[in-house]
């Protein structure tokens, strides 16, 4: 399970990082985590349910500029509110839980014996220190605070989604649980309901009504896209008994004149092209002419200058043989 250290560095995060980004290396795994845990976990303790009311504020703290769903945060805020006063028949919200999670949100039911009045605003909050307690039983007062905190979360999401498409089918299964609520809260004078959880449960429901009606009348069906009716071009067809391909035969005589000067243009372009290649390759012919020319007068300068070379190295043997012979006669 989550710890109370692990919370506050969350909510540390939500406040120093950009939350509104679609992906972030911090806040995105960290949202991904508060999904699984408040998805998977089984809060049988008052500290794992307050750590959830924290993680459901945590979330919506991050999602506040951005207005990205995350149903696992609305479908925790729903289990509470229908746990708290016993709807339990059926699986609370659009995404149900599971068989252990339903037994564990059993402790917070209300029955008709708790009752607090004397309760007040102050004194039905939801401090720090419960997200460490191992109580897995409430007294009335810890499930009127629940309860509560679990309407003003409630109210901050409806905020934040009220815009979305899909407003209608995320809330409405809460507005059917708050007229559950209204009429199952104790209300004998000797157990009765806090007149803060009356009034909270009376203010979701106006504010709910209000969104709701705007949400549905905001929706229209769809429909076809509407155009005044088109009538069907009828033209006689005309034959050419002396067809011919460079004929231009459209009616239209500005769109006809256009088609012969794209023609006339594709024409003159592709005959300059021809020309340019044939210069091209006139030009590349005159230089290669002109380089044999250099490379054969290169040729007969070096042979002019072997020769010379040649014919010293013939005088200048005959010259070493005549001394060989002069030494070997005066010897």
């Amino acid at each position: 399970g989550l710890r109370a250290s692990d919370l506050a560095l969350m909510r540390l995060f939500v406040s120093l990082f950009s939350a509104s980004d679609r992906y972030h290396p911090v806040i995105t795994p960290m949202l991904v985590a508060i999904g699984q845990h408040l998805g998977q976990s089984t809060f049988a303790t008052l500290g794992g349910v307050a750590g959830g009311l924290v993680l459901v504020a945590i979330a919506h703290e991050a999602q506040r500029l951005a207005r990205r769903l995350m149903p696992e945060a609305l479908n925790f805020v729903l289990a509470v509110v229908a746990a708290s006063v016993g709807c339990d028949d059926s699986a609370p919200g659009p995404y149900p839980l599971s068989r252990r999670q339903r037994e564990a949100f059993g402790m917070l039911r209300i029955g008709a014996a708790d009752g607090c009045r004397d309760a007040d605003e102050q004194s039905l909050g939801v401090p720090w220190a419960w997200v460490t307690s191992p109580a897995d039983k409430l007294s009335a007062r810890e499930k009127y605070s629940v309860l509560r905190a679990a309407l003003r979360l409630a109210r901050r999401l409806a905020d934040c989604y009220c815009a979305l498409p899909a407003f209608v089918e995320l809330f409405a299964p809460l507005e059917a649980q708050l007229a559950t609520v209204a009429g199952r809260l104790p209300q004998f004078k000797l157990h009765q309901a806090p007149a803060a959880v009356v009034g909270e449960v009376a203010g979701l429901r106006a504010q709910l009504g209000e969104q709701l009606a705007e949400a549905r009348a905001a929706r229209a069906p769809l429909k076809l896209q509407y155009h005044r009716p088109l009538a069907i071009a009828s033209v006689a067809p005309r034959f050419e008994s002396h067809y011919s391909h460079e004929v231009h035969y459209d009616p239209d005589r500005v769109r006809a004149e256009s088609t012969k000067l794209r023609r006339q243009l594709a024409r003159e372009r592709r005959g300059a092209v021809r020309e340019l290649r044939r210069d091209a390759q006139f030009v590349a012919g005159q230089r290669l002419h002109e380089q044999a020319e250099k490379d054969k007068q290169y040729a007969a300068k070096m042979k002019r200058a072997w020769s010379v070379l040649e014919a010293e190295q013939g005088e200048m043997k005959k010259l070493d043989r005549q001394r060989i012979k002069e030494r070997k006669a005066k010897v």
